[in-house]
């Protein structure tokens, strides 16, 4: 048995094949390259077996020889290639990747929406808050008994009076108190816009205040205006409290024969909200820039026909 070679295709194969040249057999039979390249392999393995390393390393080289003469037969043209767009680049990260996908906008909402709390916020809650409809007049005037504040106001328990041990108080609501002096009203404080007393009420302006005062008797300051240090948070003026604020007294003394009374109005500018920042609240009056609107945010009125803890007897 020996190695002969096509003269067609300068392929060696064993002469005692029936079939010839393998190439030729493939073509004859219609196949087409890659059949022939089959059986070019089949024919280096059986060279291996029958002929030992040499004829196999003749036939690894003829079908590498036949392969690089014929390109077309062994390599399939390439299709051209598009580079990706960035848009396609996440599509198919998001198609490979639907954890990440989902997880990353979820945790980069979660931080924004965690910065966003954790910085100071405007919460509007007015003070004083705006009086809805017309403000009831209190009957109660000082120096009536008590029976009368309970026939009028309601029947309440004596509490201690923290300025003053000697006078006992009832508490109407939040901001509606009576003092009582032996069995009488010795002052009474307003803190509710929807009580008046003689046309004086919280919520009234600076302007409307000191006219109703001038009505019992000339208004004067009781001392200079009062306010700590102001700050400037998200636009607002802010103060550590409401009851820091600026504040300013005016006080009306009302003497005989129109009765006996001191009459003071507190003032402060409005609220417009607070400023929430942590555990910190802060008044918020308004821009800095803005002229502040000041009301009455607290009426006093005090018997002066008795002695008590403003005084001795002034009438």
């Amino acid at each position: 048995m020996a190695l002969v070679r096509c003269p067609k295709h300068d392929i060696p194969f064993n002469d005692e094949n029936p079939r010839g040249c393998p190439a030729c057999a493939q073509e004859k039979e219609g196949r087409d390259s890659s059949s022939v390249m089959r059986e070019l392999a089949r024919a280096s393995q059986a060279g291996r077996r029958s002929s030992g390393m040499q004829s196999a390393r003749i036939l690894e080289e003829a079908a590498e020889q036949f392969t690089a003469g014929l390109p077309s037969v062994t390599t399939q043209p390439r299709a051209p290639f598009a580079e990706p767009t960035g848009l396609e680049r996440i599509t198919d990260f998001a198609r490979r990747r639907p954890i990440y996908t989902i997880g990353i906008p979820l945790i980069a909402v979660a931080v924004a929406s965690l910065l966003f709390r954790s910085g100071p916020s405007f919460i509007e809650q007015p003070d004083p808050p705006p009086a809805t409809g017309e403000p009831r007049p209190l009957a109660v005037e000082p120096g009536s008994p008590l029976a009368t504040v309970f026939s009028i106001l309601g029947v309440q328990p004596p509490r201690t009076n923290p300025e003053s041990r000697t006078l006992e108080r009832y508490v109407y609501g939040t901001d509606l108190t009576v003092d009582a002096l032996n069995g009488a009203v010795y002052a009474i404080a307003l803190g509710v816009p929807t009580v008046a007393w003689r046309g004086l009420r919280v919520g009234l302006s600076q302007r409307n205040a000191e006219g109703t005062l001038a009505l019992l008797g000339p208004p004067s300051d009781v001392a200079p205006p009062t306010a700590a240090r102001a700050d400037t948070i998200r636009g607002y003026l802010v103060y550590p409290s409401l009851d820091t604020r600026p504040l300013r007294t005016l006080r009306a003394e009302v003497r005989p024969p129109n009765g006996c009374l001191d009459v003071s109005v507190d003032l402060r500018p409005r609220a417009a909200g607070v400023i929430a920042d942590g555990e910190h609240r802060y008044a918020a009056i308004g821009p800095p820039a803005a002229p502040l609107e000041w009301v009455v945010t607290r009426v006093l009125i005090v018997n002066r026909a008795v002695a008590g803890p403003s005084g001795g007897a002034a009438c």
